[in-house]
């Protein structure tokens, strides 16, 4: 009997130092995984930093072309009728505005262009599409605005004329 209860001692330790090197071997394992994974994620958050930096230069580069296509030599208006305006589209262009003005050519030749600037694969977004088809419906109108100072009140007022 005493001999039976040692071969079950020893069967239980060699159970629980077989245990043991399992429970080692997994922390081992985890170890290894969470290295691999530490070392992923380095790896991923710098291509996330590099993909961000290259958008903010994109996007950096657009703003500055957006600014400065009058410029460009093939730009096909005069420069001095364009007016930069950024949000929510880039320029109103008063085609040969300063051409009528100084007598050189008709109002007829006069053309107002509402235009947006767009680099690589950049599309309009929502508004811009919403002005482009309120003009294209014909949305367009002129309005003079006439401020007048009421000495009553002493408020500024507002008249709205065609």
């Amino acid at each position: 009997m005493l001999v039976w209860a040692i071969q079950r001692i020893q069967l239980q330790n060699k159970a629980l130092l077989q245990s043991e090197r399992d429970v080692a071997q997994i922390r081992n394992d985890m170890l290894e995984r969470e290295a691999g994974f530490q070392q992923q994620l380095a790896k991923d958050i710098k291509e996330a930093q590099k993909r961000s930096n290259n958008m903010q230069r994109n996007v950096l580069k657009g703003q500055i072309g957006e600014q400065f296509t009058p410029f460009i030599t093939d730009f096909p208006y005069n420069p001095s009728d364009c007016r930069f305006m950024g949000e929510p589209i880039d320029y109103v262009i008063f085609q040969n505005l300063h051409e009528c003005a100084d007598g050189n050519v008709p109002i007829e030749d006069v053309h107002l262009i509402i235009a947006e600037v767009k680099t690589g694969n950049a599309r309009l977004n929502q508004r811009q599409k919403i002005i482009k088809q309120a003009i294209q419906n014909g949305q367009v109108s002129f309005k003079e605005l006439r401020v007048k100072y009421c000495e009553d009140t002493e408020e500024m007022r507002v008249n709205v004329s065609a």
